[in-house]
């Protein structure tokens, strides 16, 4: 028995393991199903409201002038005074006196002219009486018709050509008295002055360079897409007052943040050939009146513009960031996540105004997930 034992031991080692292993397998636990259920991811979302929007059109530009002229003398004399108004950067009103020449030449000339007005009056008059005293004489004798030479006609109308004569001389000496002071054109402010006192001027000689400030104007350079947007004439014509776009400029200087309002006025009559853009004429008037929040708008500023364009209805604005290649990822009423093409009126800063393309019960996606299929259930925050 023994060696019976001893000659099947790999075969009864083997049945025994056999046997082991049949009885930790039927003894191992049972393994329980663990299903998760799926959970939508919770994003946030816009909801679409049509609404009515103003377009904004972004510019830029340089104070400038509206009017600007080399002031000069229309007589000949010499500079007795100087007014301090006419100071380099000074401010002046219309009218008032800027430089006095010396006046005595043209006083003598106007006594002159003067004189040989009254001569001329005189010998008008003399010559008057005689011509109606010729007249009578010749129908007391009653002698026909009588010649012109008669009736002295070409002695009056000489005598009358004379005292016109005078009278213009009279008239230009009076006013050359008058130029002797030179006033300001308009309201304004000096650039550069020129002249001083003891200095013999001419005309055609520049007395200072002046600027009018009863308004300003900016010359703001509009790109092509952005015309239509306008809603102006674009020929150059003056628009009228109740269709001037409003426009807001701003700048930052001396570290305030400063504004002003004004109007867009026309448009330039051709294009810039540089930057292929036409330019429209914004208009700030009394740009040097000071208020309690506002400084002085000062000619060569450099400032920016918002312009205030035509207005549409039923424009949906939505991020920018949410639209590549005209189209937007929305969840739909059901919260599956869809893709819809959007016709886009424009686009504004960080801003998409959108006109077609989009329903009410949608709304746009606004959470950035890593992965966007379509489909997909999605929870709305």
């Amino acid at each position: 028995m023994k060696q019976l034992f001893k000659k099947y031991l790999p075969l009864w080692i083997i049945l025994g393991s056999l046997l082991i292993a049949i009885m930790m397998i039927s003894a191992k636990p049972k393994a329980i199903a663990n299903i998760k259920e799926f959970v939508p991811p919770v994003v946030e979302t816009q909801v679409l409201i049509p609404q009515p929007y103003q377009v904004r059109i972004e510019s830029q530009g340089t104070v400038i002038p509206r009017t600007e002229i080399q002031l000069m003398s229309e007589v000949l004399g010499k500079i007795q005074k100087v007014s301090s108004k006419l100071q380099t950067g000074s401010k002046f009103e219309k009218n008032d006196p800027l430089v006095y020449l010396e006046k005595r030449d043209f006083e003598l000339s106007l006594i002159s002219a003067q004189s040989s007005l009254s001569q001329a009056r005189v010998n008008y008059e003399r010559e008057k009486a005689e011509s109606e005293l010729a007249a009578k004489e010749w129908k007391k004798i009653n002698g026909g018709k009588a010649s012109n030479l008669t009736l002295r006609k070409p002695q009056l109308s000489q005598a009358k050509a004379l005292l016109a004569a005078a009278e213009a001389v009279y008239e230009q000496a009076e006013r050359n008295l008058d130029r002797t002071t030179i006033r300001a054109p308009f309201k304004g402010r000096v650039r550069q002055k020129m002249v001083d006192v003891g200095m013999v001027i001419s005309p055609g000689l520049t007395i200072a360079q002046i600027y009018a400030t009863d308004y300003v104007e900016i010359s703001l350079p509009i790109a092509e897409q952005d015309l239509a947007f306008l809603g102006i004439p674009l020929d150059g014509s003056f628009i009228k007052k109740e269709s001037q776009p409003y426009v807001e400029l701003y700048t930052e200087f001396g570290g305030k943040q400063l504004s002003w309002s004004g109007t867009i006025v026309r448009s330039s009559a051709e294009i810039d050939s540089k930057t292929r853009m036409l330019s429209v004429i914004a208009q700030v008037s009394d740009p040097y009146q000071k208020t309690s929040n506002m400084l002085p708008l000062k000619v060569g500023i450099f400032v920016k513009a918002a312009i205030k364009g035509r207005t549409f209805n039923d424009i949906i604005i939505i991020p920018r960031f949410t639209v590549r290649n005209n189209k937007v990822w929305i969840v739909n009423q059901e919260g599956a996540l869809d893709q819809k093409q959007i016709k886009i009126l424009r686009y504004e800063d960080d801003k998409v105004l959108v006109s077609e393309g989009l329903d009410l019960s949608d709304s746009v996606l606004l959470t950035r997930l890593a992965v966007l299929i379509k489909g997909m259930k999605l929870k709305k925050n």
